[in-house]
């Protein structure tokens, strides 16, 4: 009987510990709010199909060959592209999202930075992400043994502007989530 007390006793304290402090800690605010009296961007979002032709574009343009591609719910364009070049080349892994209800956080991006150390061939992974990464997001992706790049909608709109024609630039620009709106302080 004394062997059974000493063996639940510290569960029994350890599962109340855990009720107290979740019913008295404070939550934790996790995102940084607007700055009040910022302009809210009024640009229209990029439609899923748009956005999935612009990610093929850009693909196709850096010499990429695609394997496999679907969209999902919300466009959410994953893909599975080949570097052809002999050597350096391999298998990469692609996952875009449109999606710009708030930043990415670190649970997605190690989610799908575990995906890209999985699948044995894949050479890197290209998180691509309108909304932007959080600042977990950027700190754990570092800590990760597989090479994972985390683009946010500012750098995939130089990447248009560098690898395609300054005219898409210019349309990608009229869209939310593709940097600050032209003439935005």
């Amino acid at each position: 009987m004394i062997a059974l007390f000493v063996m639940l006793a510290p569960l029994v304290a350890g599962l109340i510990l855990i009720l107290v402090v979740a019913r008295f800690a404070p939550n934790v605010q996790r995102e940084t709010q607007s700055l009040t009296g910022a302009h809210a961007d009024d640009r229209p979002e990029i439609t899923s199909d748009e956005f999935k032709d612009l990610v093929e574009e850009i693909v196709g343009s850096l010499g990429l060959e695609t394997v496999f591609s679907s969209m999902g719910t919300g466009g959410v364009v994953e893909m599975t592209l080949r570097d052809p070049k002999p050597l350096t080349g391999g298998r990469i892994l692609l996952y875009a999202t449109p999606v710009i209800s708030g930043p990415v956080d670190s649970v997605e991006v190690l989610g799908f930075a575990e995906s890209v150390r999985a699948d044995m061939g894949a050479l890197k992974g290209i998180y691509v992400a309108l909304a932007g990464f959080s600042d977990e997001a950027k700190t754990a992706i570092g800590s990760t043994p597989a090479p994972v790049d985390l683009l946010d909608g500012a750098a995939l709109l130089e990447l248009v502007r560098t690898q395609l024609s300054p005219e898409r630039a210019a349309f990608c620009a009229e869209h939310r989530g593709f940097g600050r709106a032209p003439g935005a302080a």
